[in-house]
Protein backbone atom coordinates (compact mmCIF):
# COMPACT_ATOMS: atom_id res chain seq x y z
CA UNK A 1 0.00 0.00 0.00
CA UNK A 2 2.85 2.36 0.30
CA UNK A 3 3.54 2.55 -3.13
CA UNK A 4 0.30 3.37 -4.07
CA UNK A 5 0.36 5.74 -1.65
CA UNK A 6 3.51 6.74 -3.19
CA UNK A 7 2.49 6.73 -7.05
CA UNK A 8 -1.12 6.36 -7.09
CA UNK A 9 -1.72 10.43 -6.78
CA UNK A 10 0.14 11.16 -9.94
CA UNK A 11 -2.78 9.68 -11.96
CA UNK A 12 -5.88 11.93 -12.45
CA UNK A 13 -8.87 10.05 -10.90
CA UNK A 14 -7.03 8.60 -7.87
CA UNK A 15 -9.01 7.77 -5.10
CA UNK A 16 -6.95 5.95 -2.27
CA UNK A 17 -9.95 3.78 -0.95
CA UNK A 18 -11.67 2.84 -3.80
CA UNK A 19 -7.97 1.75 -5.26
CA UNK A 20 -7.27 -0.26 -1.80
CA UNK A 21 -10.65 -1.53 -1.75
CA UNK A 22 -9.80 -3.39 -5.35
CA UNK A 23 -6.92 -4.77 -4.26
CA UNK A 24 -7.67 -6.09 -1.59
CA UNK A 25 -10.94 -7.85 -3.21
CA UNK A 26 -8.90 -9.20 -6.05
CA UNK A 27 -6.10 -10.81 -3.47
CA UNK A 28 -8.71 -12.28 -1.30
CA UNK A 29 -10.25 -13.96 -4.41
CA UNK A 30 -6.60 -15.03 -5.46
CA UNK A 31 -5.72 -16.73 -1.85
CA UNK A 32 -9.79 -18.14 -1.76
CA UNK A 33 -9.34 -19.57 -5.47
CA UNK A 34 -5.44 -20.53 -4.79
CA UNK A 35 -6.69 -22.79 -1.66
CA UNK A 36 -10.04 -24.49 -3.05
CA UNK A 37 -7.92 -24.98 -6.26
CA UNK A 38 -5.81 -27.22 -4.77
CA UNK A 39 -8.53 -29.70 -3.54
CA UNK A 40 -10.40 -29.84 -6.39
CA UNK A 41 -7.68 -30.34 -8.68
CA UNK A 42 -7.27 -33.64 -6.57
CA UNK A 43 -10.64 -34.64 -7.82
CA UNK A 44 -9.33 -33.38 -11.74
CA UNK A 45 -11.23 -30.51 -11.45
CA UNK A 46 -10.78 -26.58 -11.82
CA UNK A 47 -12.99 -23.75 -10.58
CA UNK A 48 -14.57 -23.35 -13.93
CA UNK A 49 -15.71 -27.27 -14.44
CA UNK A 50 -16.66 -27.24 -10.46
CA UNK A 51 -19.12 -24.15 -11.22
CA UNK A 52 -20.33 -25.98 -14.66
CA UNK A 53 -20.88 -29.27 -12.53
CA UNK A 54 -22.96 -27.57 -9.71
CA UNK A 55 -25.02 -25.64 -12.13
CA UNK A 56 -26.28 -28.67 -14.45
CA UNK A 57 -26.95 -30.51 -11.04
CA UNK A 58 -28.90 -28.06 -9.46
CA UNK A 59 -30.46 -26.99 -12.94
CA UNK A 60 -33.37 -28.35 -15.06
CA UNK A 61 -33.51 -31.84 -15.27
CA UNK A 62 -33.88 -31.74 -18.90
CA UNK A 63 -29.85 -29.84 -18.56
CA UNK A 64 -28.88 -26.63 -19.67
CA UNK A 65 -28.24 -24.51 -22.58
CA UNK A 66 -24.80 -23.76 -23.26
CA UNK A 67 -25.77 -19.99 -23.92
CA UNK A 68 -27.17 -19.72 -20.47
CA UNK A 69 -24.29 -21.18 -19.27
CA UNK A 70 -21.67 -18.96 -20.13
CA UNK A 71 -24.28 -16.79 -19.37
CA UNK A 72 -24.04 -17.57 -15.54
CA UNK A 73 -20.71 -18.69 -15.50
CA UNK A 74 -19.57 -15.10 -17.31
CA UNK A 75 -17.40 -16.79 -20.21
CA UNK A 76 -17.64 -16.86 -23.73
CA UNK A 77 -19.66 -19.26 -25.78
CA UNK A 78 -16.12 -20.89 -26.63
CA UNK A 79 -15.54 -21.46 -23.37
CA UNK A 80 -18.10 -22.56 -22.01
CA UNK A 81 -17.93 -25.50 -25.55
CA UNK A 82 -14.38 -26.12 -24.25
CA UNK A 83 -15.34 -26.72 -20.64
CA UNK A 84 -17.93 -28.57 -21.35
CA UNK A 85 -16.05 -30.70 -24.30
CA UNK A 86 -13.57 -31.29 -21.49
CA UNK A 87 -16.03 -32.67 -19.36
CA UNK A 88 -17.96 -34.80 -21.73
CA UNK A 89 -14.50 -35.90 -22.70
CA UNK A 90 -14.00 -37.47 -19.08
CA UNK A 91 -17.52 -38.54 -19.65
CA UNK A 92 -18.69 -36.10 -17.07
CA UNK A 93 -21.58 -34.20 -18.88
CA UNK A 94 -23.44 -35.29 -22.37
CA UNK A 95 -24.46 -33.29 -24.88
CA UNK A 96 -28.48 -33.10 -26.07
CA UNK A 97 -30.39 -31.73 -28.90
CA UNK A 98 -33.20 -30.39 -28.13
CA UNK A 99 -35.75 -31.91 -30.09
CA UNK A 100 -38.63 -28.89 -30.34
CA UNK A 101 -35.55 -26.32 -31.65
CA UNK A 102 -32.92 -28.89 -33.28
CA UNK A 103 -30.12 -25.41 -32.64
CA UNK A 104 -30.53 -25.45 -29.25
CA UNK A 105 -27.72 -27.66 -27.28
CA UNK A 106 -28.11 -28.55 -23.73
CA UNK A 107 -25.07 -30.22 -21.27
CA UNK A 108 -26.35 -32.71 -18.58
CA UNK A 109 -24.39 -34.20 -15.79
CA UNK A 110 -23.71 -37.91 -15.62
CA UNK A 111 -24.23 -40.24 -12.95
CA UNK A 112 -20.02 -40.25 -13.23
CA UNK A 113 -20.60 -36.53 -12.19
CA UNK A 114 -22.96 -36.78 -9.73
CA UNK A 115 -20.86 -39.32 -8.15
CA UNK A 116 -17.75 -37.18 -8.14
CA UNK A 117 -20.17 -34.11 -6.36
CA UNK A 118 -21.02 -36.01 -3.80
CA UNK A 119 -17.44 -37.05 -2.86
CA UNK A 120 -16.16 -33.54 -3.37
CA UNK A 121 -18.78 -31.47 -1.66
CA UNK A 122 -18.20 -32.48 1.68
CA UNK A 123 -14.53 -31.52 1.56
CA UNK A 124 -15.41 -28.47 0.07
CA UNK A 125 -17.94 -27.53 2.68
CA UNK A 126 -15.58 -28.61 5.18
CA UNK A 127 -13.22 -26.27 4.34
CA UNK A 128 -14.99 -23.44 2.78
CA UNK A 129 -16.20 -23.18 6.44
CA UNK A 130 -13.21 -23.82 7.87
CA UNK A 131 -11.33 -21.07 6.25
CA UNK A 132 -14.10 -18.63 7.95
CA UNK A 133 -14.52 -20.27 10.90
CA UNK A 134 -13.04 -16.61 12.40
CA UNK A 135 -15.28 -14.74 11.14
CA UNK A 136 -19.08 -14.47 13.19
CA UNK A 137 -21.91 -15.12 11.53
CA UNK A 138 -23.14 -11.41 11.89
CA UNK A 139 -19.72 -10.70 10.06
CA UNK A 140 -20.39 -12.87 7.31
CA UNK A 141 -23.58 -11.12 7.01
CA UNK A 142 -22.57 -7.52 6.65
CA UNK A 143 -19.77 -9.23 3.72
CA UNK A 144 -22.38 -10.62 2.14
CA UNK A 145 -24.26 -6.92 2.12
CA UNK A 146 -21.33 -5.01 1.47
CA UNK A 147 -20.37 -7.33 -2.00
CA UNK A 148 -23.59 -7.07 -2.62
CA UNK A 149 -23.31 -3.42 -3.11
CA UNK A 150 -20.10 -3.71 -4.63
CA UNK A 151 -21.70 -5.91 -7.29
CA UNK A 152 -24.71 -3.21 -7.84
CA UNK A 153 -22.23 -0.35 -8.11
CA UNK A 154 -20.49 -2.10 -10.85
CA UNK A 155 -23.71 -3.26 -13.17
CA UNK A 156 -25.29 0.34 -12.42
CA UNK A 157 -21.66 1.16 -14.29
CA UNK A 158 -20.82 -1.93 -16.52
CA UNK A 159 -21.08 0.60 -19.70
CA UNK A 160 -17.86 1.23 -18.43
CA UNK A 161 -16.19 -1.89 -18.51
CA UNK A 162 -17.60 -2.32 -22.50
CA UNK A 163 -15.67 1.06 -23.47
CA UNK A 164 -12.00 0.80 -24.86
CA UNK A 165 -8.91 1.74 -22.57
CA UNK A 166 -8.37 4.73 -23.98
CA UNK A 167 -12.30 6.10 -23.64
CA UNK A 168 -12.60 9.27 -21.95
CA UNK A 169 -13.69 9.65 -18.45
Amino acid sequence: MERLHHYGPSYPHFDFQTSELILNIIFTYDVLHQCTSKYMAEFGLSKSTFNVLLLLRHGPAEGMQLHDLGEMLLVSRANVTGLISHLEERGYVTREVNEQDRRARYAKATPKAEALLDQLMPIHYRNIRSLMSSLSNSAKNEIIGLLGQVRQSIQQNSELCDQPAGAKL
